[in-house]
């Protein structure tokens, strides 16, 4: 929902052409449309987290995949844990990757 203005309570979208009003600690002001009167606002930003377990990053294998990119050649030794997306250089790895290891290895 947008927020309303405080004068006809009529929503408004506020305009952040050039990235105008984005600053937060500032005040701003907009024109409501509605009603004709100038009205001003404050941003306020918020932040979302999503948690997840990182074995890896506590003493678990990291789960290294190839990564693929153009030019080929500058990815070919690259590898990338899925789980926590640390890069290495295959020459760099203690544990082979994933897909690099033989059967019967752990």
């Amino acid at each position: 929902m947008n927020p309303q203005c405080p004068y006809c309570h009529d929503e408004v979208e506020i305009n952040h052409d050039d990235g105008y009003g984005y600053e937060e600690d500032n005040i701003f002001n907009q024109y409501c449309g509605n009603c004709g009167k100038t009205f001003i606002y404050t941003t306020s930003i918020h932040f979302y987290y999503d948690l997840e377990r990182a074995d890896c990053l506590n003493g678990s294998p990291h789960n290294w995949k190839k990564i693929v990119g153009y030019p080929e050649v500058y990815f070919k030794n690259k590898r990338r844990c899925c789980v926590c997306s640390k890069e290495m250089e295959l020459d760099q790895l203690t544990q082979p990757p994933t897909e690099l290891r033989k059967e019967g290895d752990k």
